[in-house]
């Protein structure tokens, strides 16, 4: 975590910053070297420069436990999938946490939408549901829609934020194209209420059906369920992995990924200032997922499908107090 050794003075604060970013700049350096030398060398070499410039810029990692292909490399607190354009590493390791507060202002300022509106919890105890899938339900009480409503919830109740909490559907008729609607319906919101900043796409993640149970971690005596920023570079000009190509005029409206990862950056660090597993590293990918839509876009999934309702809950509570504090400048009540 940053800072806790240097909390004496002005000019330690000053001292910490001058060495953070030069380990970023350190981190670049190697990078490039990977980079360049990637065409040449085994892969496998070319990860160890990778490792070390993830090292230098990174400190410590909390990967995910999701099946999924390896990243080229990782850099602070991120994995970047390998499709990913390779300049698009040199960027990311020169970015460091600048919370930019956003302005005072009459209006909703966050909404809050589901691109995958039926993704569900594991069952349990006074939290049963009908399927409609794998571990996905319409009824908005038991899916991501229940904890995207306690994080706008708390957001307007405990911190004075406004906030919408869109309840539109968007994976039907087809889920590969599901990111197309839930950007019309974003933009429709957009245009509603001009007063809106930032976009939260909430998901949950998924993971093998046996094993990960105990995958959670406790807060003030609470479970909670493990949490991980999604940045889409938009690179690929589709709006997801798995979506269909995509016309070629919308291949301009392209994500701000520096901001959307400074964002999930300095959010990511402060909700592991509160648990050190809180956090699992930030994924990098080549899509967009609807992060055009602004420099405050965020894909956030919160749990998995072996967490419960509850624990999933427990850590919107979180989330929308490290949002008040990094992106409000507001003091945990």
């Amino acid at each position: 975590m940053r800072g806790h050794a240097f909390d004496s003075g002005k000019g330690s604060a000053e001292l910490f910053e001058l060495s953070r970013r030069a380990a970023s700049l350190l981190a670049a350096v190697f990078i490039m070297i990977a980079l360049l030398f990637s065409t040449l060398l085994p892969e496998r070499t070319v990860s160890v420069y990778a490792a070390l410039a993830g090292h230098i810029a990174l400190g410590s990692a909390c990967p995910s436990p999701t099946p999924s292909a390896d990243p080229l490399l990782s850099v602070r607190l991120a994995d970047v999938d390998r499709d990913v354009d390779r300049d698009v590493f040199v960027r990311l390791a020169g970015i460091l946490p600048t919370p930019a507060p956003v302005e005072r202002t009459s209006g909703p300022v966050i909404l809050v939408y589901h691109t995958h509106d039926t993704e569900a919890y594991r069952e349990s105890p006074g939290e049963e549901y009908e399927e409609t899938g794998s571990c996905r339900t319409e009824d908005n009480e038991y899916n991501v829609y229940a904890v995207g409503e306690e994080l706008c919830r708390i957001l307007r109740e405990e911190y004075g934020i406004e906030s919408i909490h869109a309840d539109e559907k968007h994976e039907k008729p087809l889920i590969t194209t599901a990111y197309s609607r839930s950007l019309e319906t974003a933009r429709r919101y957009l245009e509603q209420y001009p007063t809106l900043k930032m976009f939260i796409d909430l998901h949950r993640d998924g993971v093998p059906d046996t094993g990960f149970e105990d995958d959670f971690v406790t807060v003030d005596g609470k479970e909670c369920a493990r949490m991980m920023f999604v940045v889409g570079t938009g690179k690929s000009g589709k709006s997801s992995q798995t979506a269909p190509d995509e016309s070629p005029d919308t291949q301009n409206d392209m994500p701000d990924f520096e901001s959307n990862y400074a964002l999930a950056l300095d959010l990511t660090e402060k909700l592991l200032s509160i648990n050190g597993r809180f956090m699992r590293n930030i994924r990098v990918k080549s899509g967009k997922y609807n992060q055009q839509l602004s420099s405050m876009s965020m894909l956030v999934e919160i749990g998995h499908n072996a967490n419960t309702l509850t624990q999933a809950k427990n850590s919107a509570a979180y989330l929308a107090r490290a949002i008040a504090e990094v992106c409000f400048n507001k003091n945990e009540q």
